[in-house]
């Protein structure tokens, strides 16, 4: 799951980076799915180009080990 949030004005950032964390584990789970969560949260847009390509990177990385091991459970 790929994605930024950045925070604004507004009250509802910690809202939405709650509730997609939530959900994401949430597919997974229902779905018995490896699912990596690669949603940043930053400050800022310098922030969250700072962060993308390791973030996206490691949520890559993360999901094909995750699909390999299930691979191998009977």
């Amino acid at each position: 799951a790929l994605g930024c949030i950045s925070r604004g004005q507004t009250y509802h950032f910690e809202l939405v980076a709650d509730e997609s964390g939530a959900g994401v584990s949430r597919v997974a789970l229902d779905a018995r799915l490896p699912i990596a969560n690669a949603i940043l949260t930053t400050e800022n847009h310098a922030q969250a180009v700072a962060r993308q390509d390791e973030k996206g990177k490691d949520a890559a990385r993360v999901a094909v080990e995750m699909a390999q091991l299930l691979a191998r459970i009977p």
